[in-house]
């Protein structure tokens, strides 16, 4: 899937030092598509996945197609971003053409108690993470959640590096319908279980990124 590295606005990549984070809010048309697009008839993904979770089902080739139009130029931009940031002047964006490979991707059904355990993603160059519909009422957990203390209910946590008085090693995102996070591959993440009864729908990728010379 050949594409150029196009530089986008109303997103944002986060962090100072150690690993890239990217956030994006997905267009409604998108994720509204891939909501109307899940069938029973994709083939399941489970068996070779971790997670605790009712259902995870694997884009077809159409449905990989729609990914790349609509994400795929903020995938490349997170890599020419990463590769810009570690590689102390010496990385020209403009000087390469890029490609864009979706190794894999899929539907992840997850309901009340299930969960996903803390992991990493194989065989690929970064990892992403768009949310899709949230149970009804689910807000009421997360507000009694909040007033225990470290709330977690149906959260995604990443993990990395080690905490110390002025570093902390986690960052926790609570899901919005929309959302969409871009993460090296190899950073573990972890999903927590939550207890409204319904559907928390999401998808995620693994990508490869490809540069050809042409300047």
């Amino acid at each position: 899937m050949p594409a150029r590295y196009v530089p986008q606005e109303t997103k944002e990549f986060i962090t100072p030092f150690g690993p890239l984070i990217g956030y994006y809010q997905m267009p409604e048309a998108f994720h509204r598509e891939l909501n109307n697009r899940i069938s029973s008839d994709l083939r399941d993904h489970g068996g070779n996945l971790v997670g605790k979770v009712r259902e995870e089902k694997l884009f077809d080739e159409p449905l990989k197609e729609l990914a790349a139009q609509y994400l795929g130029p903020l995938l490349i931009e997170y890599h020419a971003r990463a590769l810009t940031r570690g590689g102390f002047g010496g990385y020209n964006h403009r000087t390469k053409r890029y490609g864009l490979d979706i190794v894999d991707a899929w539907y992840v059904r997850q309901y009340e108690n299930e969960y996903n355990p803390l992991h990493i993603h194989m065989n690929c160059a970064l990892s992403c993470v768009g949310y899709l519909s949230l149970p009804d009422g689910i807000e009421e957990e997360w507000e009694q959640d909040q007033k225990a203390g470290h709330p977690t209910h149906g959260h995604l946590q990443f993990a990395h590096g080690t905490d110390t008085q002025y570093s902390v090693s986690n960052f926790t995102v609570r899901p919005k319908v929309g959302d969409f996070w871009i993460f090296p591959s190899s950073m573990f993440h972890c999903v927590y279980p939550y207890k409204t009864p319904g559907e928390r729908r999401s998808f995620s990728m693994n990508c490869m990124i490809s540069e050809e010379n042409i300047g």
